[in-house]
């Protein structure tokens, strides 16, 4: 479980806000083989990401995590569909992703080939953390062995063990702090002091779901009498060894990089400032492709802008979402 706190504000003016409008994936462009993420909103039940009055969903909130997903669009891969035939059973076991109760287990989902599920809500909590995200608790698989290995590494090889170099999910969880007082806009320009950006935020832990601080194949790579990551992408991209947190789950706090050719702090570090926005950086990019990941090029600022043309598309055309395909609780 990965957490996401918010830095003093005294360090917002060491950044520079980006002034560039939002870029979601560049969706017509996605190879054959790129990774999907569908969220799905079951366990939305305190009301974060849909109207508890109405039943309706919250599109804006919805929208920015489409576009948050949007961000991964040029992963590809080819994941092996999770799907129970006869004999073949699994389960997954996660804390509530609005905090509403026991734990959930699922049992026996169908998950197609090169997607992932994310079971995303959202409630009230003590201050300071934004939000966490989880791939389960636990994960039991049995019957053939290409479907326990399609649940534990979606047929990846070498994803599992010390020396581990890839990696396959069939999905997690993302819970927000609805403590917070969010800002829900696209225009980076909108910020102020105060207000924590949830676009970077669901960014953030999108990333943790996808393995970074999380697959054995980013653990591999840690140098742990200096707590650096050795991954050679990540070494070409920083010039050296990369600094890591205390616990080597996140880039170390100040650790730079570019977005769009500008000096950035990474996305993938502990923590952000209220009022700033950060997206992923050559370095975040970097590590995924040392994680497994096969990283596509993604398309120059102009391009994006033009694809996505607004939110609304990305809402539109960008992840699938669904309403909760449960077999067991």
């Amino acid at each position: 479980m990965h957490h996401r706190h918010i830095q003093p504000l005294r360090r917002a003016m060491a950044k520079a806000l980006r002034g560039a409008a939002i870029l979601g994936g560049a969706l017509a462009l996605s190879p054959a083989h790129a990774i999907q993420v569908e969220f799905d909103y079951t366990y939305d039940t305190r009301g974060f990401f849909t109207d508890l009055v109405t039943g309706a969903p919250i599109a804006e909130r919805r929208a920015l995590l489409d576009t948050a997903a949007s961000f991964y669009s040029g992963f590809t891969d080819t994941l092996a569909a999770i799907s129970p035939q006869a004999g073949d059973s699994w389960s997954v076991n996660f804390s509530h992703p609005s905090l509403a109760g026991p734990a959930v287990t699922l049992t026996n989902l169908s998950i197609p080939e090169n997607t992932l599920r994310v079971y995303v809500g959202g409630s009230p909590s003590g201050p300071g953390v934004l939000g966490f995200a989880g791939t389960g608790n636990s994960v039991t698989a049995t019957g053939s062995a290409e479907f326990v290995d399609a649940v534990h590494t979606r047929g990846q090889a070498n994803a599992t063990g010390a020396q581990a170099t890839d990696y396959g999910i069939w999905g997690g969880t993302i819970w927000f702090n609805a403590n917070n007082d969010w800002y829900f806009g696209t225009d980076p320009a909108g910020l102020s002091p105060g207000h924590p950006d949830f676009l970077t935020t669901a960014t953030h832990e999108l990333g943790h779901i996808l393995g970074f601080g999380e697959a054995d194949s980013w653990h591999a790579q840690i140098d742990h009498a200096s707590n650096a990551f050795l991954g050679a992408h990540s070494v070409a991209a920083y010039g050296g060894p990369v600094p890591l947190d205390l616990y080597g789950l996140h880039w170390g706090e100040g650790v730079y990089s570019t977005y769009e050719g500008l000096s950035q702090e990474t996305l993938m570090d502990p923590s952000t400032a209220r009022g700033l926005r950060e997206l992923p950086t050559v370095l975040d990019y970097a590590g995924f492709r040392d994680i497994g990941w096969q990283v596509a090029v993604v398309p120059e600022p102009a391009e994006w802008a033009m694809l996505l043309a607004g939110l609304g598309l990305v809402a539109s055309l960008g992840r699938r979402r669904v309403g909760g395909e449960v077999a067991g609780t």
